[in-house]
């Protein structure tokens, strides 16, 4: 197509491309970036990259300098520190 207003020629998006869009945009939706993770958590995002410099954070993938955080993974890490109450205070119990 041919622009008149500038005499440029203008391209539409050919379907192939913008069906690999739509494949990027589903392939990430499983993912959160660090500061979407922050933001989820309530914590800083400075505090999120202090987790994973001492390896006490979620598992995280790294594509090039893009960092992703898998949500099944979170989930998965969410529920391994999870704490059961009354099993810290029988602990608290047992060193006193």
């Amino acid at each position: 197509m041919k622009d008149h207003r500038r005499g440029r020629q203008q391209h539409a998006i050919p379907a192939p491309l913008a069906a690999t869009e739509t494949n990027r945009v589903a392939l990430l939706s499983e993912y959160v970036t660090p500061a979407q993770l922050a933001r989820e958590l309530d914590v800083s995002e400075r505090t999120v990259h202090r987790w994973h410099a001492l390896r006490q954070g979620p598992p995280r993938t790294k594509i090039g300098n893009k960092v992703l955080y898998r949500r099944a993974a979170v989930d998965s890490w969410l529920s391994r520190h999870e704490s059961d109450p009354d099993r810290e205070r029988r602990r608290s119990r047992q060193t006193a």
